[in-house]
């Protein structure tokens, strides 16, 4: 892949673009016969992404000067991070959420891209390690976190979404 690729803070006038992309990777999923994130498309917010914005811990990438994709990065567990992984009072971790890219712009390696940035972002926020959770049954997820070097650390089974109940796997990239 050629191209200009930067890693972009999000602002509050972007606002409408991360809200427009969330929902078309929620209509993507849908149309796949997932359930995951349909409250999204119901106008519910579990990771409340506008305060997110605000706090500064929501991202988003361009290539060329053209938005490619986005995720958070928590540095702070919230509520379902402690669920999964157990309560870690510290701020050794920043935990990856959301990670989407535009539909278009498929099969052209941003996740990689996106995945580094974080990784780079955390490493030089002096992180431990990234962590984020995915789908057990996911098998196009789990294969492209383990070959971005995430280490499977454990699986909770039968976890309630709100959405539906699935096996979630956690992965962890150890930065130091």
């Amino acid at each position: 892949m050629s191209g200009n690729f930067i890693l972009h803070q999000a602002k509050t006038e972007h606002i409408e673009m991360i809200d427009a992309l969330l929902k078309e990777t929620a209509l993507w999923l849908k149309a796949k016969g997932s359930l995951q994130w349909n409250g999204i498309l119901e106008g519910k917010d579990n990771h409340d992404t506008t305060r997110a914005i605000d706090r500064g811990e929501v991202f988003y990438g361009t290539l060329d000067n053209k938005l490619v994709g986005m995720f958070i990065l928590w540095d702070q567990q919230s509520e379902w991070d402690a669920d999964l992984w157990g309560t870690d009072q510290g701020d050794e971790f920043y935990y990856l959420h959301r990670l989407n890219i535009k539909r278009d712009k498929a099969g052209m390696g941003i996740p990689h891209l996106m995945i580094n940035a974080a990784k780079d972002y955390a490493e030089k926020k002096e992180k431990r390690a990234l962590r984020l959770d995915c789908i057990a049954e996911n098998e196009f997820l789990n294969r492209m976190y383990r070959n971005e070097s995430f280490k499977l650390i454990d699986c909770k089974e039968n976890f309630n979404a709100g959405e539906q109940i699935n096996d979630f796997n956690l992965y962890q990239y150890d930065l130091k």
